[in-house]
């Protein structure tokens, strides 16, 4: 069997190819199935008043390899109308009843056509036009990265930093605020978010990634402005934090295994001892 024609009966088993050329074959196999480098998804409910900001944020980008998708509750509002009105083939909308932002945002991930994933709130921004345009340079310069996060700005004034995070800055620390984070689609491959929790799914999430040694990159760049004003902005206090990730130690045997709290005693000692150095 010529090279040609077993190579293209493998890739037709993998998404299909239109022609014997291998060139075109390699072309189909490397590009895979997903054509657009980054999906935007935004959740949303009710959110007339913040989606046209939103929206501008992302299409006034240098890079412009992107897809939108705004997948909606059924708001009552002029959510719709609005970004309807953009008129604009990037965006992808959907609006139908969902049991909470991370069930959106599981449909986003269903939907999406893009090599990496990002997911905005509805009430945030990307800080400025050059967020798509600096992320893809890291992502042409390291093949082997599968997140990418940096820090966000709040509507309180406030700059949070998650620099060189790994899994224990998210036990130890906080979770790193999905308005801050790229993830390469593969990291949903098998893997949605958690819909039994409706605050901080997105922290169990970075959890299980983090558990198995991602590859991870940190730029010292303002991602987004986050707006504090939902639930997010009172997370310590919220019920699910202190019935699920109050205690770290139970993050720990979770999330990696009994056998690693030695190492979280470690690093929360090393944390002290450097905060009094610096």
């Amino acid at each position: 069997m010529p090279k040609t024609e077993k190579n293209c009966r493998w890739g037709a088993m993998h998404g299909g190819c239109t022609t014997l050329s291998f060139g075109n074959l390699l072309l189909k196999v490397m590009g895979t199935n997903y054509n657009i480098q980054f999906s935007v998804i935004i959740p949303s409910f009710n959110s007339a008043d913040t989606i046209a900001a939103c929206i501008e944020s992302i299409l006034s980008q240098s890079f412009q390899d992107f897809e939108i998708l705004l997948i909606d509750g059924l708001s009552t509002d002029d959510t719709l109308n609005i970004a309807q009105s953009f008129n604009n083939p990037r965006i992808r909308i959907t609006s139908e009843k969902d049991s909470g932002i991370y069930d959106a945002m599981n449909k986003g991930v269903n939907q999406a056509k893009g090599n990496w994933l990002y997911f905005l709130g509805s009430d945030d921004a990307l800080f400025d036009n050059t967020i798509l345009s600096q992320i893809n340079n890291i992502i042409v310069a390291d093949k082997l990265v599968k997140i990418i996060h940096g820090d966000v700005v709040t509507t309180a004034g406030t700059t949070e930093r998650y620099e060189n995070y790994n899994f224990w800055n998210l036990v130890i620390d906080r979770c790193i605020c999905h308005q801050a984070i790229f993830y390469h689609r593969s990291l949903f491959e098998g893997r949605l978010y958690d819909t039994r929790f409706k605050m901080a799914a997105d922290w169990d999430f970075n959890l299980k990634v983090f558990a198995d040694r991602v590859t991870s990159v940190y730029v010292p760049l303002v991602v987004a402005k986050f707006s504090t004003d939902g639930v997010s902005g009172n997370w310590m206090q919220h019920p699910e934090y202190l019935a699920y990730f109050a205690d770290r130690k139970k993050l720990v045997s979770k999330y990696k295994g009994n056998s690693y709290l030695p190492y979280y005693y470690i690093s929360k000692v090393l944390r002290k001892i450097r905060s009094k150095l610096f």
